[in-house]
């Protein structure tokens, strides 16, 4: 809900200002727009509704009131969040989260490594999917990246968040990512030999078919195609004349009189 929260609320005071002019239909961003719009009204209504003018915190997103209206806003970073009256009555800010309370050095936050300095983040590194963050047992006030996935397996091949990755000597020495059609299958080529197999169209006649929000081509029980359904259209399953048919039909207006409504 944060993160829709979050996406809801960066609609820009350019969007609130041209909220009632028309749209074309193939001006997809003016569309994705409005449809934001019509969610933050629909879920949250006007945060600024009934409010004086002013900073407040909605989440960690730092909104401008004026005249009981949206006139900005401010997403704070991840290591931060918002507080509001830091800086007088009617202020709110992003404030230092990460390192508020942390020495200098290297410390771990949501498998990041952050240098603190002086009670301020001044510099961080995500670790990638396959290692994390791990507080050095040693050294005081130093944390590094350190191997995750690979650290108890043999020498081989495996399956992490659908990616492959090579182990060796203890260590990710390689990885791929599996395609949007493909899955990642545990002993495919072997033990310890796991590999990207295709997913959606094995065991499937040629044709198209309603995947992943989209239509998939097959043919020789392989991808050889993908096109997405926009937000306002979904894929729809036919026979036609004996074949496997698909298709991105109308789902938003569908059924739905001239006007703006909601989809989401």
């Amino acid at each position: 809900m944060m993160v829709e929260r979050c996406l809801l609320l960066a609609v820009s005071t350019t969007v609130l200002a041209s909220a009632q002019q028309p749209v074309e239909a193939g001006e997809s961003l003016s569309l994705r727009e409005r449809a934001l719009l019509a969610d933050l009204e629909e879920h949250i209504g006007n945060p600024c509704k009934r409010r004086p003018d002013g900073e407040r915190c909605y989440d960690d997103i730092v909104i401008m009131c004026s005249g009981g209206q949206v006139a900005s806003n401010e997403t704070c970073s991840w290591f931060e969040e918002c507080k509001e009256g830091r800086l007088g009555f009617g202020s709110a800010s992003c404030e230092e989260d990460a390192c508020e309370d942390k020495a200098d050095g290297f410390h771990c936050k949501d498998d990041r490594v952050v240098q603190c300095l002086g009670l301020k983040t001044v510099n961080f590194t995500e670790c990638p999917f396959y290692q994390e963050c791990e507080r050095d047992r040693l050294q005081l006030n130093m944390a590094s990246c350190v191997e995750d996935v690979c650290e108890r397996k043999a020498d081989g091949m495996y399956c992490e968040d659908d990616h492959v990755v090579q182990c060796q000597g203890l260590r990710t020495v390689n990885v791929t990512k599996c395609g949007l059609t493909e899955e990642c299958q545990k002993h495919a080529r072997g033990r310890n030999m796991a590999a990207c197999v295709e997913d959606d169209c094995r065991f499937k006649p040629d044709g198209l078919y309603c995947k992943h929000d989209g239509v998939v081509n097959c043919s020789g029980q392989v991808s050889v195609g993908f096109s997405k359904c926009p937000f306002y259209q979904e894929c729809e399953q036919h026979w036609q004349a004996g074949s496997h048919f698909a298709a991105c039909q109308e789902d938003a207006c569908e059924d739905k009189a001239d006007g703006w409504h909601c989809k989401g």
